[in-house]
């Protein structure tokens, strides 16, 4: 009866499905179409717009108009995006595994036609809501083209935000003392150098006082002493319509300065008459010509007068791009990385004239933290504390809750305005998606060390990268990473061996305004006591953060969150956790920072179908099998976690690309033989995308080592040893090592290797042995990391052909393995880390290749190595991180030609501190010292390195030699209680399953 009564059920509904099918077949068919067409109109949409943005005035600057605009296209952009993660859901989602494979039962061919049918359904909304987009998409279109763009407006308002300077020099410029006396020492020539000319190049982030700095060096008693011939260049308020008309303005200024009588007979446009008179007085002259704000194009259509003339003549530049600064002083030139103010010339220019009590000075805290050491901001906030009759704590409190305001909106009396075209500027001057990863740095607390990898796989796994035809999104989102160093939006903290930045964070009062920004788009929508009631927004937010809270239940729940992408909480989980159900395209759970995470949070994990990233932390013990559902998951980060096993599920996810943890596999999934069937044959069948592994615990199970060999992708792993009853582990080692190094001899990889054996033998490392590679094979290997008990260098280094990084931890690092390192001709980075470092001698032609060494020694009567004359002739950065450092340590850096920066600890004395000063100071180069607080920089890949990174607060102060103020330059970087995280901040008591 049940079968029949099923049947004639299916024969209703089948015709039913049949009937629709026809009935919107002219739909179905143009859908996948349409979603191709809509996407490809975005991208040539957002090109269009960042050309003709490029074409206005520098090429970096943007009309009210062409914002406006871009932000409407970014707002289509995401509703286009989030109307096609809904189709690729409806219909790529599988039919759950009680309706699959055979012996159905009737009830479960019900639930199959019954999806079917809203698929059909689906298909048919999705059709009419592509329509609409493309629809919006023309409408926006139509609007924006017959409207004309001033440039010339556009560029006059961009060029009144270099007018911070032009506050700040009316006024008694507070903390550029040892700047100044650093860049005067800079317009002498080193003793026993050539009489060369030079170009200096002050680089910072605007309204950090580059100028006022310029000014204060240009009219100093020294310079005007020494350089007879002087011009001052404003070339950054230029407001003519081409480039061309600039650079021919630039030189006719420097003309009227060093020629006048010359300038008064040659008409403006004739150029070449301009140059060859410029040409022919400088070659003769000794020279100091200042350019402020000066753009690359400009330098390279004028840097040809500017010729070496063997009179010690000085360029004295400012840009806001490091670029820029680096090819203008390119060469025998120097770049000045300006720095911003401490707490103390924070105060006095924030509270200019007013009465410091107690309670003004504690009161102020936040909001100097807010400015961040940036003199315009510092400028701002005093103009607008003089309106008080007299400033309190309170009222300094009560700016910084409504500074966001100020940055934001423009009024009467506007003490920010400066401010505002300053940072408007920076956010104006990106390409329409470099904008978006930009706002989004403000889902992060302010000050906040934040990982460059991080923030990266972040920006991939919400699609805040436009990928193109010959780039993959990784490559181009890094370009966009490196645009705002570049430009100095955001804070170099950490760099790698590499010299790429490690850990950054974003300018203090550049956050604000991001924050702002963010939240007047709706892109940000935070609930605090400063911004109440924010569920009237939820349903526009695109990125949610929990932070110590939850809204209530029924807020919650009556509020759309569909839109929502990213979700990332801290604190205590709560209920919280229960706003992910309702996040129906969610890209990002960050748990990390968890710390009441318990593993029935993540039983329903499995149902976040289009999640990509997850991070957690607390004290989760074990992932759930469902992990299985998140198709699209690649990258799943378990080091804050207590997880010490995992489910072969998790391998076998098809996106997967990077997993960091310390775990072996599941002992069940291991003697489960179908299950280690079923992994085989799928990472056999290249189908696996895994290219991280940091990493696993080898065992006596040896799973992850018997599997190493079939993940075809990988690019780094890193492994623990520890002890096994038999020696099998070392020989299984050896055999995955192998395979996961050897490449066909024309395969240039980038591997990356580590291996941790602290709990193993000393000779357990050196035990490793390597095969002889088959012909038309390698072992390619770029970095290397070891850490154990090591008397000797392992034999198997030597094989690795592609070894450009080196890392090694010993407790011990001996005279023997030392000396064997300098057999590494090719290496380019090399770090050594110890508690004692026996005597050991670099000798001429001694690693010829080293661009960077770091000695990281704890022990206080350690010698540091000699260096001999003609060893590491182009070494660029050197790290001497030794407590005990006294002095030079004998070691003379002044044939190390290309030195570029020297690290020491912060611990020495003043006396190595002062030695280590003048020894940059009397070096060519003038190399940057650097200061390393707690100083062991070796990378932890284990649990919890996250949050031991930002602990061990390492903090650089980056000064061009002769190092300045470094003490009061320490206050400024420190780890903030901002709260301010992005998107929607709730409190949470109580705790919820997903």
């Amino acid at each position: 009866m049940e079968s029949a009564a099923a049947s004639a059920f299916l024969k209703s509904v089948m015709g039913r499905l049949f009937q629709v099918l026809e009935k919107e077949y002219n739909k179905q068919k143009g859908l996948r179409q349409d979603t191709l067409s809509i996407q490809q109109d975005l991208r040539m949409i957002a090109a269009a717009m960042d050309d003709r943005i490029h074409a206005l005035g520098r090429g970096d600057r943007r009309s009210a108009v062409a914002r406006l605009y871009s932000e409407e296209m970014l707002g289509l952009a995401h509703d286009a995006q989030d109307c096609i993660d809904r189709i690729v859901h409806r219909l790529t989602c599988k039919p759950s595994r009680s309706s699959a494979g055979g012996g159905v039962s009737p009830s479960a061919l019900v639930r199959r036609v019954a999806h079917e049918l809203k698929k059909v359904q689906s298909r048919s909304g999705f059709a009419d809501e592509i329509h609409k987009l493309k629809a919006r998409l023309k409408q926006a279109h139509d609007r924006v083209v017959g409207i004309p763009m001033d440039a010339t407006a556009c560029q006059e308002s961009a060029a009144s935000s270099s007018g911070s300077c032009r506050v700040a020099r009316n006024r008694n410029p507070v903390g550029i003392g040892k700047p100044v006396e650093e860049l005067i020492s800079m317009l002498d020539e080193v003793e026993g150098e050539t009489e060369q000319t030079r170009v200096i190049s002050i680089v910072g982030f605007g309204g950090l006082g580059k100028t006022t700095l310029a000014r204060a060096v240009y009219e100093s008693p020294p310079a005007m002493e020494k350089f007879h011939c002087r011009a001052w260049v404003a070339a950054g308020r230029r407001s003519l319509d081409t480039n061309d008309d600039r650079v021919s303005e630039i030189l006719r200024d420097l003309l009227r300065q060093v020629r006048p009588e010359d300038a008064m007979d040659v008409a403006v446009t004739d150029g070449q008459r301009i140059e060859a008179l410029l040409t022919e007085y400088l070659k003769d002259t000794r020279y100091l010509i200042v350019i402020d704000d000066i753009a690359m194009e400009q330098w390279s259509a004028i840097s040809f007068i500017f010729g070496d003339n063997g009179k010690s003549s000085r360029i004295l530049l400012t840009t806001a791009t490091h670029k820029t600064a680096k090819n203008c002083s390119h060469g025998s030139g120097y770049v000045y990385q300006l720095d911003t103010l401490g707490e103390e010339d924070s105060m006095e220019i924030a509270l200019q004239g007013a009465v410091r009590s107690p309670e003004l000075e504690q009161g102020s805290t936040t909001l100097l933290q807010k400015c961040g050491g940036l003199p315009l901001a510092l400028v701002s906030v005093s103009d607008f504390m003089k309106s008080s009759v007299e400033p309190t704590g309170e009222q300094c409190a009560e700016l910084c809750r409504s500074l966001g305001y100020h940055l934001r909106e423009k009024h009467d009396h506007d003490n920010f305005a400066e401010l505002r075209r300053v940072l408007m500027h920076n956010y104006d001057s990106l390409s329409v998606y470099d904008m978006t990863c930009l706002l989004y740095l403000s889902v992060f607390p302010s000050n906040r060390p934040l990982k460059r990898k991080v923030l990266i796989r972040r920006w991939l796994a919400e699609g805040y990268a436009r990928s193109d035809s010959l780039r993959s999104e990784e490559d181009i989102a890094g370009e966009t990473f490196k645009t705002l160093i570049d430009r100095n939006i955001i804070q170099s903290i950490e760099t790698r061996n590499d010299a790429q930045v490690k850990t950054f964070k974003t300018h203090a009062i550049m956050h604000e305004f991001l924050l702002h920004k963010s939240m007047s788009k709706g892109f940000i929508v935070p609930s605090s006591r400063n911004h109440p009631r924010p569920c009237a927004y939820l349903n526009n937010a695109c990125h949610l953060s929990v932070h110590g809270g939850s809204l209530t239940d029924s807020e919650a729940s009556e509020e759309d969150l569909s839109r929502v992408r990213s979700l990332t909480v801290s604190g205590k989980a709560g209920d919280a956790i229960s706003y992910v159900r309702k996040c129906k395209l969610l890209r990002v759970l960050d748990l990390d920072e968890c710390n009441d995470l318990e593993d029935n949070h993540l039983k329903h994990i499995g149902k976040l179908w289009h999640l990509k990233y997850l991070c957690v932390g607390g004290t989760i013990e074990k992932l759930p099998s469902s992990i299985e559902g998140l198709h699209c998951l690649e990258t799943l980060d378990l080091r804050r976690t207590n997880i010490k096993t995992l489910p072969i599920e998790a391998i076998m996810l098809y996106h997967l690309t990077h997993l960091f943890g310390k775990f072996t596999i599941d002992k069940d999934d291991l003697r489960n033989a179908n299950k280690m069937r079923k992994v085989v044959k799928f990472l056999s069948g290249n189908k696996s995308n895994l290219k991280t592994l940091a990493g696993f615990v080898t065992s006596e199970s040896q799973g992850f080592m018997k599997l190493m060999g079939h993940m075809k992708n990988l690019r780094k792993v890193k492994i623990w040893c520890e002890p096994a009853a038999n020696g099998s582990s070392t020989t299984e080692l050896s055999e995955a090592i192998q395979d996961f190094s050897k490449v066909p001899i024309d395969n240039a990889g980038a591997r990356s290797l580590s291996l941790d054996s602290e709990e193993c033998s000393e000779d357990m490392l050196s035990s490793l042995y390597f095969e002889p590679c088959p012909e038309g094979s390698k072992y390619d290997i770029r970095s290397l990391k070891l850490h154990g008990k090591l008397l000797q260098l392992p034999p198997f280094v030597t094989l690795l052909v592609g070894l450009k990084e080196l890392s090694i931890s010993s407790a011990t690092l001996t005279r023997g393995l030392l000396s064997s390192l300098i057999n590494l001709g090719n290496l380019l980075y090399l770090k050594l880390i110890a508690n004692q470092l026996e005597n050991f001698e670099m000798r001429k032609g001694a690693f010829p290749s080293l661009r960077r060494l770091c000695f990281v020694v704890r022990s206080l009567a350690s010698p540091l190595p000699a260096i001999e004359q003609g060893a590491l002739p182009n070494i660029v950065s050197l790290q001497l991180l030794c407590p005990g450092l006294v002095g030079l340590s004998g070691i003379k850096i002044r044939h190390l030609r290309h030195l570029k920066e020297v690290t020491i600890d912060r611990a020495v004395s003043d006396q190595t501190r002062t030695d280590w000063e003048e020894a940059t100071k009397n070096h060519p180069n003038r190399p940057r010292l650097l200061l390393f607080k707690n100083g062991d920089p070796m990378e932890s890949e284990g649990p919890g390195h996250e949050e031991a990174s930002a602990m061990r607060e390492k903090r650089k102060i980056c000064v061009v030699q002769p190092s300045s103020d470094l003490d009061s330059g320490l206050k400024k970087m420190r780890l903030s209680e901002s709260s301010s995280r992005l998107q929607v901040i709730v409190h949470s008591n109580s705790s919820m399953q997903l």
